[in-house]
């Protein structure tokens, strides 16, 4: 069972509790290899290894996402927003946080999309004064655990991935 930061803070560890996701793969996920040993694989998911028999798996090649060379660690994203130069006057800019995740050296994560940063401004029904701003940031969409999060472009390295 590994450990979910974001759903149990205390650092407990995950449950077989069919509401506790904190360490599930779900079909159609794509994971990074982190290590293999005889029939079992390792895949990282939320900084860990999560492991598991190698027959349970359909294996793929894609890309994969790593910290630049010379990081430690670089913030892991819930949403891609655009940086606070982006808003035009009277849009109050989003906050840039992140989650309470890192992505480590030496670590590595599925990659998805190369997405633009974001933010769509609506206050009313009226659609005729929304507004879409959209920033010079761009963010890679990774799979990290058993959510869609999102990294700097900048902070990462993509490489192919091998099996």
């Amino acid at each position: 069972m590994l450990k979910d930061a974001g759903l149990k803070p205390d650092g407990s560890s995950g449950t077989m509790d069919v509401a506790d996701h904190s360490s599930r793969a779900e079909t159609g996920q794509t994971f990074a290899i982190a290590e293999k040993r005889g029939d079992w694989v390792a895949v990282w998911y939320l900084g860990q290894k999560g492991w598991f028999h190698k027959s349970d798996a359909a294996w793929s090649a894609g890309f994969v996402a790593t910290p630049k060379k010379g990081r430690d660690s670089i913030p892991v994203y819930g949403r891609a927003y655009p940086e606070a130069t982006a808003y035009p006057a009277g849009i109050t800019p989003q906050a840039v946080v992140p989650l309470q995740y890192s992505l480590l050296a030496g670590q590595k994560y599925a990659v998805g999309l190369i997405t633009p940063s974001e933010y769509y401004w609506a206050v009313t029904f009226d659609t005729t004064n929304h507004t879409v701003v959209r920033g010079q940031t761009k963010y890679l969409q990774i799979q990290f655990g058993h959510r869609v999060a999102f990294v700097n472009l900048d902070d990462v390295d993509v490489r192919p991935s091998f099996l």
